[in-house]
C-alpha cells in the first residue's frame, strides 16, 4: 500500500513538472486577441489578451501577430527588452493606451537585438507622457503607427547603442512636446531613416535631431528624411542640433510652423548641418543660429521666404 502511495505520489509530482515546463514553453510565433487570455500560452489555437505576456511567452527573434480591434497594453507600459516583431495587419486598431503619467512603449533591448513595429496606434488621451521610448537595441522599425495625444513626444529615441532607426507610414500628431525626438549618448554611431513620416500640430518640433549629446571624435549621427511632412508644428518643422549632426531633407515639405524668433520650417543650431533637396518650405521659411550652423542647397527647391542669406548657399 505504501508503495502504492509513493508511486502515484511520484506520478502527480511527474505529471505538474511537465504542465509546468509546458506552461513555459517558449514560442517563435505569438498571438494576441480581444478575446484571448493571459492564462494561455498565446498560440494561435489559444491566444493571450495583452502583449506583456505575449512578450514573456515569444522566443527572442520572435513575431507576436495582433488578431482583431481591440487595446492590448492592459492600463500599464508594455516593456520590451530583447529582439522581437510586433505585428498588427492593415484593417485592424490595434491601440495602446499608456497610463496616465507613463509611457506607451519603453525598449531597453540588447546591443544586437532588432525591434520592429507594425500597425499600431498610441494615444495619449492627454495623460499618457511618451508613445514609444527606444533606450538601447541595434535597430528599431516602426511602420504604419500613429503616436497621438502624448503630453510630450509621440516617439522619443534617446539610444546609448549604435543603431539603425528606420520610421516609415507613420503619423505623430496633437502631442505636447515633439513629434519625434532624437538624441543618442556618448561614443555611439546612429542612423535614422524617415520615410513618408508625418508630423502635425505638436507642441514642439515636428522631427527633431540633437548631436549634442554624443561624444565628438567617436560618436557619429546622420538622418534622412524622405517624402515626409512636417505641419503646423509650434517650434520649427525639421530641426537639427549639432555638433555632430548631418541631416538630409529629400523630396519633403515643411508648412505653416510657428516661431516667431527665427524662420522655422527648417532649422539648423549649434554647428549642425542641414542638406535640402527637392523640397518645399512655404509660409515659414528656414534658418541658423550662426556662422557655424548651415543649411546647404542643391538648388531645386521652393520655398516663399527668404533664407538668412536671401538664398541658400549651395552644395
Amino acid at each position: 500500500m505504501k508503495r502504492t502511495t509513493a508511486i502515484v505520489t511520484i506520478g502527480l509530482a511527474l505529471a505538474a513538472t511537465l504542465l509546468t515546463s509546458a506552461a513555459q514553453a517558449q514560442l517563435q510565433h505569438t498571438f494576441v486577441s480581444s478575446k484571448g487570455s493571459d492564462l494561455n500560452n498565446c498560440s494561435l489555437a489559444a491566444p493571450c489578451r495583452h502583449l506583456q505576456n505575449a512578450l514573456a511567452a515569444t522566443l527572442a527573434g520572435g513575431e507576436i501577430a495582433i488578431l482583431d480591434t481591440a487595446g492590448y497594453n492592459g492600463g500599464t507600459t508594455v516593456t520590451i527588452d530583447k529582439a522581437i516583431s510586433i505585428v498588427a495587419p492593415l484593417g485592424i486598431e490595434a491601440e495602446i493606451a499608456p497610463p496616465s503619467g507613463g509611457y506607451g512603449i519603453v525598449i531597453n533591448a540588447g546591443a544586437n537585438d532588432a525591434v520592429s513595429l507594425r500597425g499600431l496606434t498610441i494615444d495619449g488621451g492627454g495623460v499618457g507622457v511618451h508613445g514609444v521610448v527606444f533606450n538601447s537595441g541595434k535597430s528599431l522599425t516602426i511602420q504604419n503607427c500613429v503616436a497621438r495625444n502624448l503630453t510630450s513626444s509621440g516617439i522619443a529615441v534617446n539610444p546609448s547603442t549604435s543603431s539603425n532607426i528606420v520610421m516609415s507610414n507613420t503619423v505623430v500628431a496633437n502631442n505636447g512636446g515633439h513629434g519625434v525626438y532624437v538624441q543618442p549618448t556618448g561614443s555611439v554611431w546612429v542612423s535614422t531613416v524617415f520615410n513618408h513620416v508625418e508630423a502635425y500640430s505638436n507642441g514642439g518640433v515636428g522631427i527633431g535631431l540633437y548631436g549634442n549629446m554624443i561624444n565628438q571624435g567617436t560618436g557619429h549621427f546622420e538622418a534622412k528624411a524622405i517624402n515626409s511632412v512636417a505641419a503646423y508644428n509650434s517650434t520649427a518643422g525639421f530641426y537639427a542640433l549639432g555638433p555632430i549632426i548631418f541631416f538630409t531633407v529629400y523630396r519633403s515639405s515643411a508648412f505653416a510652423n510657428t516661431n516667431f524668433n527665427y524662420a522655422s520650417g527648417i532649422r539648423a543650431e549649434g554647428g549642425a548641418g542641414i542638406d535640402v533637396s527637392q523640397s518645399d518650405v512655404m509660409s515659414d521659411g528656414w534658418s541658423v543660429d550662426n556662422s557655424s550652423s548651415h543649411i546647404f542647397s542643391f538648388g531645386d527647391n521652393v520655398s516663399d521666404q527668404s533664407a538668412p542669406s536671401g538664398v541658400l548657399p549651395l552644395r
